[in-house]
C-alpha cells in the first residue's frame, strides 16, 4: 500500500482498513488495530470475521462495484469480544489493483442519534407550542365571554334608560318636554338595537347591514299604531361597530321623521328604505308618501334633521332632501372600513 493511501486511512477518526479482492488487509489505521487488538495488515480479514464468510465476500463484491460508500454490517472478533459492527465500504484503486476501503464507526450509539435527538427536541417544542396555543385559545374564549357579557349588560342598561325616558315622557307636564323625552327614548332604542345585534352576532367587531337595517326598522315601526307599509332594499355588507352607532342614529332619525310627518291623509302610509353600496360610497334613503316638505311641515320636519347633518359631518357625508311623491331624505357617506383592513 502506498504512503498516500496509508496517510488517508490514518486521517480517518473511525477504524479503517483497505482490503484486497481476496480479503487480505492491505493496510489499517491505529484505530482499527486497537479495535482488533493487533495490526491486521498482511492478514486475512476472515481471521477476525464471525459468521458466514459468504456474506462478507458478497459485501466486498458489492463494494468493489461502487465508488460511493455502501452501508453494511460485519460481525468481528474484537478486544471486547464479538461485535456486530456497521460498516461502510467503497471501491478504491491501489497500485496492485482494486481494493475496498472499509470504515467501522466505533460508537455503540445509534448512528441516527443526532437526528433522533432533534426529533425528540422538536416533539418537546411542539408540545410546548400546543400548550401555549391551548392557553391562548382559552384566554380568547374567556375574553369573548366577558365581552358578550359586557355587551349584554350595556344593552339591558340602554333598554332600561329608554324605558325610563318613555315613562318620563308620559308624565311630562308640557307637550314640548314629552316630545323631547320621547325623541331621546327612541335614540336610546336605536343604539340598543345595534348592541342587541352585536350581542347576537358571531363577531364582536361588525354587524351585517341587513340585520342592522331590519332591526332599526322594527324598532321604529313600534312607535306608531297606524297601519304602516315598509319596503326595504339592502346591499349586504359588514359594518364596523364604531361607525354603526352614528349610522343607526341617522337611520333612526330619518325613520322617526318619516313616521311622524310622512302620513298621507288619503292613502296608507308607505315608507321605502334603501341601503345601497356603490364602490366606497353608501347611499341611505328614506322615502315616504306623505305631504313632503310643504310650507306647513318644513319647519317641523327640518328640526329633527339637525342631528342627522351633525352625525353625517362626522362620517364625512351629506344629507339631501328631495320631493318626489312625498319626501325623500338621502344620506350619503363613505363606506366604513374595519381598522387595519
Amino acid at each position: 500500500m502506498s504512503s498516500e493511501a496509508h496517510a488517508v486511512i490514518e486521517s480517518l477518526p473511525e477504524a479503517a482498513m483497505i482490503v484486497s479482492v481476496n480479503g487480505t488487509v492491505a493496510g489499517s489505521n491505529r484505530t482499527a488495530s486497537r479495535l482488533l487488538g493487533r495490526r491486521a495488515t498482511g492478514h486475512s480479514l476472515f481471521e477476525h470475521a464471525e459468521g458466514d464468510p459468504e456474506d462478507f465476500i458478497a459485501f466486498l463484491q458489492l463494494c468493489l462495484g461502487s465508488t460511493s460508500p455502501l452501508v453494511g454490517a460485519l460481525s468481528l472478533r474484537t478486544v471486547n469480544g464479538v461485535k456486530h459492527l456497521q460498516c461502510r465500504g467503497n471501491r478504491m484503486s491501489l497500485a496492485v489493483g482494486p481494493a475496498v476501503l472499509l470504515r467501522f464507526p466505533l460508537s455503540d450509539k445509534d448512528p441516527f442519534g443526532a437526528l433522533t435527538q432533534q426529533v425528540k427536541e422538536l416533539n418537546v417544542e411542539i408540545a410546548k407550542r400546543k400548550h401555549v396555543e391551548a392557553v391562548l385559545l382559552e384566554s380568547l374564549r374567556e375574553r369573548d365571554v366577558l365581552m358578550r357579557e359586557l355587551q349584554h349588560r350595556v344593552k339591558n342598561n340602554m333598554q332600561m334608560l329608554a324605558g325610563m325616558l318613555s315613562g318620563a315622557a308620559r308624565e311630562a307636564t308640557t307637550p314640548e318636554a314629552g316630545a323631547a323625552l320621547r325623541d331621546a327614548a327612541t335614540r336610546f332604542s336605536a343604539v340598543s338595537s345595534v348592541q342587541q345585534l352585536l350581542y347576537g352576532s358571531d363577531t364582536l367587531e361588525t354587524v351585517s347591514s341587513e340585520s342592522f337595517v331590519q332591526g332599526l326598522v322594527r324598532a321604529a315601526s313600534s312607535l306608531t299604531k297606524d297601519e304602516l307599509e315598509i319596503a326595504t332594499r339592502i346591499d349586504p355588507v359588514q359594518l364596523p361597530i364604531e361607525p354603526a352607532i352614528p349610522i343607526a342614529l341617522i337611520l333612526n332619525e330619518l325613520l322617526v321623521n318619516a313616521i311622524k310627518h310622512g302620513r298621507s291623509a288619503e292613502k296608507k302610509q308607505r315608507i321605502a328604505i334603501a341601503f345601497l353600496v356603490n364602490g366606497n360610497q353608501v347611499r341611505l334613503e328614506v322615502h315616504d308618501n306623505g305631504p313632503g316638505f310643504g310650507d306647513s311641515t318644513i319647519t317641523r320636519r327640518a328640526s329633527g334633521l339637525g342631528l342627522v347633518r351633525a352625525l353625517l359631518r362626522q362620517l364625512g357625508g351629506r344629507l339631501d332632501l328631495e320631493i318626489e311623491n312625498g319626501a325623500r331624505c338621502v344620506a350619503t357617506f363613505p363606506l366604513p372600513r374595519r381598522k387595519g383592513s
